[in-house]
């Protein structure tokens, strides 16, 4: 009897989602010409060819932002709850993972990975 209540919603939700399909297919207008089928970038026309080669750098310098962003938001919470935490593990654990930070960041410095040109 269980799995009937789930083969319910499931034919419910795909009735519901197919239905919605359909309706929207009928409704819509259909008057395709030149100008709607365009590709839209930003209302600036589209010239020339679509694969652009990109700096190596752009990619290294977004990469190591979300890197540094993600390892952000894990000391977030760590030191909203430092003070419930107990011992000098939490603090030694965190002085480690910050100077691995940092040991990375030096890195990414001393390679020159850090300079916009």
């Amino acid at each position: 009897m269980e799995y009937g209540t789930l083969l319910v919603f499931l034919l419910f939700s795909l009735v519901f989602v197919g239905g919605g399909i359909a309706v929207n297919y009928l409704i819509m207008p259909q008057k395709p010409n030149d100008e709607k089928n365009e590709t839209y970038e930003c209302g600036i026309d589209p010239k020339g060819d679509a694969e652009i080669r990109f700096n190596l750098k752009f990619y290294v310098f977004a990469l190591m932002y979300v890197v540094f962003a993600v390892e952000a938001a894990f000391l977030i919470p760590w030191a909203v709850v430092y003070k419930s935490l107990s011992g000098w593990a939490p603090f030694i654990e965190a002085v480690v993972f910050i100077i691995i930070l940092i040991l990375g960041l030096a890195y990414a410095w001393k390679k020159g990975d850090l300079k916009w040109e």
